[in-house]
Parts: structure tokens; sequence; C-alpha cells
């Protein structure tokens, strides 16, 4: 225990000691609440207009020559979130749109028929859709008056609102969805950048030679727990200060934001506790992973070959687990909840998300800390014996039979 202490608070050492990882830690920090923090002062510079609502309008041009939609003032009304350009030919109205003296235009044919006028038509554009509804009510209201049908009274039945109230039992997949997904997110990059580094350590070790004398004078399982727990706490450390910076900044400016990011940022705290639990053992049974193919190999250019094989069971592991975010109760996420490669990012998903007993979650954990105890003993093994094998890497199916043979 005292060889795994030693060894753990050098790697610690080396992390702290890490000019890239303490730069990369402090500016993400910076940005992330400069994020949060820096567009309030833009909202605040917002309520200084005297007119915002007629700032944000956007500008459409029309050309109406047979004046299909009556009376202009009326059909604006319908469309509250628009200003109009009256154009007196086609070309003008083309000349407008292109010179971005309007997003779009529209040119009247009859009661019920036109053409759309646009320089580049995004995907969200939701212009026409709009035009549509207010002709669509201009042409009813026209066809209903000329029937002597009492127009205004049809309209009103057309646009009488529902009533409703939601009653959510269980979670609310939508409100969650945002923030589960980013902290799933942010799983797949410790996973796969920590990963990378332990393998990297290992590997770099094996390759000066250093690591012949650390196990001589050091066990196996001293030396491959202590660099994975380490990675662990540097890994944590440097995500809670992260994350901490943007939670933080935003406690402190929600009034600001009137709380329009508490879909992102207002993560329950039991959903956290399960996130960290999940986490660390996820990133535990990986990083065992990584380490032990580390030292399969001797030059470090052999690394990203040697780990394809775990970053491909976790990049799996990851797409399961977004697709799983659509049905998080689905008979996929149920099983995925419960398999050690997949559970520490669906059964996290299951309970943001989804409906999942308490039981499960403890069967789950119980399980995925088992496996990453198997994983790093294992791992210890293969990690002794790779690491004493200088040359060509060694292939984890014969580094298996030569520890069965002993």
């Amino acid at each position: 225990m005292k060889q795994f202490f030693v060894v753990l608070k050098f790697e610690i050492g080396n992390y702290l000691k890490n000019k890239s990882f303490l730069i990369t830690t402090f500016a993400l920090a910076i940005i992330l609440s400069g994020i949060v923090i820096v567009p309030t002062f833009f909202m605040g510079n917002n309520n200084k207009k005297a007119d915002p609502e007629e700032d944000n309008k956007t500008k459409l041009a029309l050309l109406d020559t047979h004046e299909s939609l009556g009376e202009l003032d009326d059909f604006e009304h319908s469309m509250p979130n628009y200003d109009w350009v009256n154009c007196s030919d086609e070309q003008e109205l083309h000349d407008a749109v292109r010179k971005g003296k309007a997003k779009a235009g529209f040119i009247i044919l009859d009661d019920n028929q036109y053409q759309y006028v646009v320089e580049n038509r995004s995907v969200t554009d939701t212009i026409q859709e709009d035009f549509e509804t207010s002709m669509n009510r201009n042409y009813r209201m026209k066809v209903l008056t000329k029937m002597g049908i009492d127009a205004a009274e049809v309209e009103r039945l057309f646009d009488t609102p529902l009533e409703s109230k939601t009653v959510i039992l269980g979670k609310d997949s939508a409100k969650n969805y945002a923030y589960t997904y980013v902290l799933v997110f942010i799983m797949y990059i410790m996973v796969i950048f920590y990963g990378q580094m332990i393998a990297t350590s290992v590997t770099s070790e094996k390759s000066n030679r250093a690591i012949e004398i650390l196990v001589t004078s050091t066990n196996s399982d001293s030396l491959i727990f202590g660099k994975v727990i380490a990675g662990a706490i540097a890994s944590l450390l440097q995500g809670g200060i992260i994350i901490g910076a943007g939670l933080l900044s935003y406690r402190f400016f929600h009034d600001a934001w009137n709380n329009k990011l508490d879909f992102l940022l207002d993560v329950p705290k039991n959903v956290w506790a399960i996130f960290i639990i999940f986490g660390i053992l996820g990133y535990l049974l990986y990083a065992f992973l990584f380490g032990m193919l580390g030292a399969l190999v001797s030059k470090t250019e052999d690394i990203s070959k040697s780990s394809m094989p775990v970053m491909m069971i976790y990049i799996v592991a990851f797409l399961i687990a977004v697709m799983g975010m659509n049905m998080p109760d689905s008979m996929m996420m149920k099983i995925a909840s419960f398999v050690p490669f997949t559970s520490c990012n669906s059964m996290f998903i299951r309970v943001a998300m989804g409906t999942v007993s308490k039981l499960e979650v403890l069967i789950s954990a119980v399980i995925l800390g088992v496996s990453c105890v198997l994983t790093g003993m294992l791992a210890s093994k293969i990690f002794r014996f790779g690491t004493l094998m200088y040359g060509n890497p060694i292939k984890f199916r014969t580094a298996v039979k030569k520890i069965r043979e002993k």
C-alpha cells in the first residue's frame, strides 16, 4: 500500500507540474465563465433601446399589383414580427432581396398564388411558412365575406386557444436532454483523452527502459493502480474546475439570463451523484484497459494501433448512449445499463431521462465496480509481463496465454 501511495503521489505531481495541463484547465474555465458572463452585459444594453421589438423585426419585400391581399395594414397586423417594403415591380423586389434591404420577398399572383424570392434559403427558414399561414387566413376571410358569413366570428372559432396542463409523473426528457448530452460528451472526452495519456505514459517509460527499474523496485499492482487512479483524480480535478467555473458563474448571473440556461446548467443533485459515481467507475474500467494495452507496445507511435480496439468499444458505447437518449426506457438501454462497457453512460441516461429503480442502479454499480477490480487485476499482470518484454508489439492474446501458463 505504501508503494501505491508513492506512485499515486508521483503521478499526480506530474499532472500538476505539467504546464499544458494547468494552462488548459484554467483557460477553459475562464472561457466557460466568459461565455456565461459576457452576454449579460449586452442583455443589459438591450433594455435601453427605445423600441427593441421594432429593431428585431425582419424586413420583407412585397409586390401585390392586383391588391389580392386587400388592406395591407390588416395583412401586416397578422404578421407582427415582420416589416414590409412595398415594391412597384419584380426587378425592384429582386434588387431589394439581393442587396440585403429585405431578407426575402413575395410576389402575389392571385388570391391563393404567390412566388417566394430569397437570396440564400437556410435550413431553418420559417418565413414562407409564416406567410402562407397569414395568406390562407386572408383568403378564408375574403371567401367567407363573399358568402355572407361573418368572417370575424369564424376566425375567432379558429383562433380559440386550448387550455391545458401537463402533469409529468416521471422525468421531463425534453427538458433534461441538453445537460444529459453535454455530460455524456464530457465523459467521452475524459475517457478518450486521459486513457490515451495513461497509455502514452506507460509506453514512454517502457520505451526509455525506465519501467524496468520501476517494476523491479515496485510491484506491478501499485504501478498500474497508481497511474490509473492518479489519472482519475487529475481528470476529476480538471473537469471539476472547468464545470464548476461555469456553474458558479451562472449562479451569480442567472437573474441576468432570466433563468434561460436552466435547461443546460441546472442539473439535479441526484443526476450529478450518478454521473460522478458511474463516470469514475467507467473511467477506471477504460483507463485500466488503456494502460494494459500501452504496456504491450514499446514505441509511442504504436499506441494508436494498440489502443484502437478499446477506443472502438467506447465509441460504440457512446453511440448507443446518444441513440438511447431518444428512448431511455427501451430494452436496448436497459440491457446496456448492466453491461460494464456501456453502463457508465446508459445507466446515467436512464436516471436523468427515464425510469429506473434504486435496486437497478445499485446492481449496475456493483457489476461495474467488480468489473473494474477484475480488469485492474488482469491489467497489472499484463502490465508486468508487457513492460519487461522490449521489442516488437505483443498481442493481447499472447500476453493472456503466457500469464495462464505461469
